[in-house]
């Protein structure tokens, strides 16, 4: 005897294959336009290899420990397994040919994972707890995970191109704990019927401002061929680029030439203004409905609650519109090329057995940075640093020069790695250049 399938269920499929197809087709054109079929193919493969990975271990984890507070099942059985399911699918996916993918392509293709991770989740998990409440699930929790999988997936191709441990395992460390994090809070507002309407914007926005701000300097940054090219790491490339940022501005600076028009944020197109009032009117419509015709809302949609009623049709709407509004509106060159005033250096003492330099870094990563040199220093040739922050001198740390090379113009420059990590050093560094730039921020532009 076949059973039937439910009305309801045909419905919540279909608005998870819509949900699907709604966010795949927003990221598809937002930044990602020319893709190959067999790649996003494989992603699919991967995201059903990710789910039963998470039904394993979670299946595994319930027959340990089979009693469980809400906290636990929401960021432990649930949010971190699955998270961790897709960081194996997406490291699986990229691991054998990384040199061929930017981390843009990691973004796209986490994204791909993560959705039809999502979609596959709704499908199996699907729970009759009324068919609205089941819809508000479908669209809110699909994104979320598809969301999770382009930060996982740019952040894990900047763990495969980082050497530094410190580096390759705190960019993985922050974007993983981050997606488990705000995937966590989301079920626990399920679990626990915490206020979804406040949950619910904070979970989707900040994953969302999150991603967009990752996209915008994903495009900065180069394949791994291109760094092996240049025999550089990821954290090797990201610091020189400051210094040579840093670099641009002294030489603007002495030339006049302003770079005030490189503006964080770009105007949004006339489509996305478009698509923004599009989403918001039924937003605000409903908001009217509501405060003038409560009851021929409850008449008509007597399964309808309050809260999902306004979860789904005002605030999912206005969470539409601000997502076109703000899509792609930061400008990946600000991040290259524009310098507040006044940036932060720090003078620098170079010491090996018969040499002694003096110099300035502009900026330093946990125990990396790199320093202009009047000569070329051997690889890997052991140095004591003296480094000034303001009156303040840290006296003879231990390290080495990685490499040195001169560069187009005829100057010098080492890369430079601490033996430990400054900790002190870099406390005050950063408060400092905390200050500074707040300080930048109400600085008046001199006309020179």
């Amino acid at each position: 005897m076949i059973t039937q399938i439910s009305i309801p269920s045909l419905v919540i499929l279909l608005i998870n294959f819509l949900t699907l197809g709604f966010y795949y087709s927003f990221y598809r054109f937002h930044f990602y336009r020319f893709t190959e079929s067999f790649l996003q193919y494989t992603a699919l493969a991967f995201s059903i290899f990710s789910a039963g990975i998470a039904i394993g271990l979670q299946a595994f984890l319930l027959v340990w420990i089979p009693n469980t507070n809400p906290f636990w099942n929401a960021f432990i059985h649930s949010a971190f397994i699955e998270e961790f399911a897709k960081l194996i699918g997406i490291y699986l996916f990229f691991r054998k040919n990384q040199d061929e993918f930017t981390v843009t392509d990691g973004i796209f293709y986490g994204l791909v994972l993560g959705g039809s991770f999502g979609l596959v989740e709704n499908i199996l998990y699907y729970i009759n707890t009324g068919l609205w409440s089941q819809v508000l699930r479908s669209i809110t929790a699909l994104p979320i995970h598809m969301m999770n999988g382009g930060i996982i997936g740019a952040y894990l191709m900047m763990f495969l191109f980082h050497k530094n441990p410190i580096f390759k395992w705190g960019k993985l460390g922050f974007g993983f704990f981050v997606c488990v994090g705000v995937h966590g809070l989301y079920n626990l507002s399920l679990f626990q019927e915490i206020n979804l309407l406040i949950i619910l914007p904070i979970c989707i926005l900040s994953l969302f401002f999150l991603l967009e701000l990752t996209i915008a300097k994903s495009r900065i940054l180069v394949p791994g061929h291109i760094l092996k090219i240049m025999n550089m790491s990821m954290e090797e490339y990201e610091i020189l680029s400051r210094h040579n940022r840093h670099e641009g501005w002294i030489q603007n600076i002495q030339k006049h030439i302003s770079t005030t028009g490189i503006k964080l944020l770009k105007y949004p197109s006339l489509r996305h203004s478009i698509l923004t009032i599009f989403f918001l009117i039924p937003g605000i419509l409903s908001v009217f409905l509501l405060m003038h015709s409560p009851d021929w809302i409850s008449h008509k949609f007597p399964d309808l609650a309050l809260q999902d009623y306004f979860a789904l049709f005002v605030l999912y709407p206005i969470i539409l519109s601000l997502m076109f509004f703000f899509v792609g509106i930061i400008n990946p060159y600000f991040f290259r090329d524009r310098m507040l005033e006044v940036p932060l250096f720090s003078s620098v003492d170079l010491h090996t057995s018969n040499v002694e330099e003096n110099s300035a870094i502009f900026h330093i990563q946990a125990n990396l940075f790199y320093v202009p040199t009047s000569q070329i220093f051997p690889d890997n040739t052991k140095v004591k640093f003296d480094l000034w922050i303001g009156l303040q001198c840290f006296v003879g740390l231990s390290g080495t020069i990685l490499w040195c090379k001169e560069n187009e113009e005829g100057n010098c420059g080492a890369m430079c790695q601490l033996d430990k990590i400054p900790y002190s050093f870099l406390v005050k560094w950063h408060f400092l250049r905390f200050k500074q730039n707040f300080k930048n921020l109400f600085l008046r532009k001199s006309i020179v």
